[in-house]
C-alpha cells in the first residue's frame, strides 16, 4: 500500500540533519495539527502503518540524506508518539471537498470574507474550481464541529468571498467566530454579513443559483 503518507513525511524531513525526537515531534504535531492531504489522523496513521509494514520499499531514496533503516526507525518512533498523544483531537480544520457544495447552494450568509494573496493565505489557497459560472469554493470542517464554506468568483478578480452554512447551525455569530479561531483568518477580513450582499457589493454579479439566506 502506497498512500502517499511516508513520500509527504519525507519532504518534510529532506533538509533534516538528524531524525531525532525534535523532527518526530515537529511531524506528529503536523500530521494532527495540519493534516496531509486533509486526512483525518486515522487515515494518516493507518497509512504510516501500512507502507512501514512493508518488507521491501521501491522508493527511491537516493533525495535523500536519510537510509532507508533510518527512515523506518524514525516512522516506527512516530508511531509511538502518536499513540502517546491519543485520544486525538480534530484537526482546526479540514478541507471536506467541492462534492459537498450542492448543500450550500441556499444556505445562510454568515460573512463577507476578503481573501489575501495566493501566496499568503492558506485558505485561499484551497479554494478551488468547482460551482457553475467560474465560481470557486472550499467547504470545511471546523474544530467546533460546525460546517461551512468560502463561496468566491473566478480570479483574477475574486478576492472578495463570502461565508455560508446550511441550517440547522448555531448562530452566525458563534460559527463566524469557530471560522476565526480554528482557521486563524485576520479579523479585519471577515465582516458579519447583516447589511450587505455580496450581489450589491460585487455590482450584482451574484449568480442565480446561489440565493443565500440572510444570517
Amino acid at each position: 500500500m502506497n498512500s502517499g503518507m511516508v513520500g509527504a513525511i519525507l519532504y518534510c524531513l529532506q533538509f533534516s540533519r538528524e531524525l531525532g525526537d525534535e523532527e518526530v515531534e515537529r511531524i506528529s504535531h503536523m500530521i494532527l495539527e495540519q493534516p496531509f492531504y486533509d486526512l483525518t489522523a486515522e487515515e494518516q496513521y493507518a497509512g504510516i502503518e501500512a507502507e512501514l509494514a512493508a518488507e521491501a520499499w521501491e522508493r527511491d531514496l537516493s533525495w535523500q540524506p536519510h537510509d532507508e533503516p533510518s527512515v523506518r526507525d524514525f516512522l516506527r518512533r512516530l508511531l509511538e508518539r502518536l499513540d502517546a498523544l491519543r485520544p486525538w483531537q480534530e484537526p482546526p480544520f479540514r478541507s471536506l471537498g467541492v462534492g459537498r457544495w450542492e448543500e450550500f447552494k441556499y444556505g445562510t450568509l454568515l460573512a463577507h470574507v476578503r481573501l489575501g494573496s495566493l501566496a499568503q493565505d492558506q485558505i485561499h489557497v484551497r479554494i478551488v474550481p468547482g460551482g457553475e459560472h467560474g465560481l470557486r469554493g472550499l467547504v470545511l470542517r471546523l474544530r467546533s464541529g460546525d460546517e461551512v464554506a468560502l463561496v468566491a468568483p473566478p480570479l483574477p478578480d475574486g478576492y472578495e468571498a463570502v461565508l455560508m452554512a446550511v441550517p440547522p447551525h448555531r448562530p452566525a455569530r458563534e460559527v463566524i467566530e469557530a471560522f476565526l479561531i480554528h482557521t486563524g483568518y485576520p479579523r479585519g477580513r471577515v465582516s458579519p454579513a447583516v447589511r450587505r450582499w455580496w450581489g450589491r457589493q460585487s455590482g450584482g454579479t451574484l449568480p442565480p443559483w446561489l440565493q443565500p439566506l440572510r444570517g
